[in-house]
C-alpha cells in the first residue's frame, strides 16, 4: 500500500482543477461532452417546470346564461258585466328570460279588442280598444302561474243612430289579473278579470260619459 500511495499523493499535489477544467472545455471533445451532459439536464428541467407553468394559467370563466327572447300571441273571449255583452281580444307580445322584477317575469304586448251592443233596437254601438300592456307573471306550483298587469291606449267608439253616424277616440286604461296553466312549454291557457276605464266620448256633438266595466275572460296563448 505505501508503494501505491506515494505516486497517487504526488499526482494529487500536482493536480490543478482550474487548469484541468479550462483545458477540458477549450478542447473540441470537451465541448461535445459538456453539451451531451447538459442537454438531458436542460430537457429534464423543462419537463419538471411545465406543471408549474400550467398551474399559473388564467382560469377559464364559466359560460354565462344567455338572455333568451321569445314572442307570444294569444286570444281571449270574455263577458262584460255592465254592458252584458261578449268581448273578444287578440294580442301579440315579447318577453325575455332576463326581464325579471322581484321574482316576476316581465313581458310587454299590444292588444286589440272588439265588442258591440244595441240600444232600443235601433242604436248600434261598436267599441274597439287598442292598448299597450305590461304583464308580470310568476310560477305558483308546477305548471300553474299567476299574472297581473296594466295597460293604456285608445278606444274607437262608433255609433249608428238610424241613418246618422258618429265616432270618436277615447282614452282607455285597464288593470288585469288571473291564473295561467302551461299545457306544454309553448302553449298555455289563462283565465282572469280586468277592469276597463273609458274617458268621455264626443258623439253627435255631445259629450257622453261612458261606463267603466269589468271583463271576465278565458284565453289561450302560444309562445314561439
Amino acid at each position: 500500500m505505501p508503494l501505491l500511495a506515494a505516486p497517487f499523493q504526488r499526482m494529487m499535489r500536482s493536480f490543478d482543477p482550474v487548469h484541468c477544467l479550462k483545458n477540458f472545455l477549450t478542447g473540441q471533445k470537451g465541448i461535445s461532452y459538456a453539451l451531451a451532459v447538459m442537454k438531458p439536464i436542460l430537457l429534464m428541467s423543462l419537463v419538471m417546470a411545465l406543471p408549474s407553468f400550467a398551474g399559473t394559467s388564467a382560469p377559464v370563466a364559466p359560460p354565462s346564461n344567455p338572455c333568451l327572447m321569445s314572442w307570444f300571441a294569444g286570444a281571449s273571449v270574455g263577458y262584460l258585466t255592465e254592458l252584458e255583452e261578449p268581448m273578444y281580444n287578440v294580442h301579440l307580445g315579447v318577453t325575455n328570460s332576463c326581464w325579471m322584477l322581484g321574482g316576476w317575469n316581465v313581458s310587454a304586448f299590444a292588444e286589440v279588442g272588439y265588442t258591440e251592443t244595441e240600444l232600443l233596437n235601433f242604436i248600434d254601438i261598436t267599441a274597439m280598444p287598442v292598448t299597450g300592456n305590461v304583464k308580470f307573471e310568476r310560477a305558483l306550483s308546477g305548471n300553474l302561474n299567476a299574472y297581473v298587469g296594466a295597460g293604456v291606449g285608445m278606444t274607437w267608439i262608433d255609433v249608428d243612430f238610424g241613418p246618422l253616424n258618429s265616432s270618436d277616440w277615447t282614452f282607455t286604461t285597464q288593470v288585469f289579473a288571473g291564473l295561467s296553466y302551461s299545457v306544454t312549454p309553448a302553449c298555455e291557457i289563462y283565465g282572469g278579470a280586468r277592469w276597463i276605464y273609458l274617458s268621455d266620448a264626443n258623439l253627435f256633438d255631445t259629450n257622453i260619459e261612458l261606463d267603466n266595466d269589468w271583463l271576465l275572460e278565458l284565453g289561450v296563448r302560444y309562445k314561439f
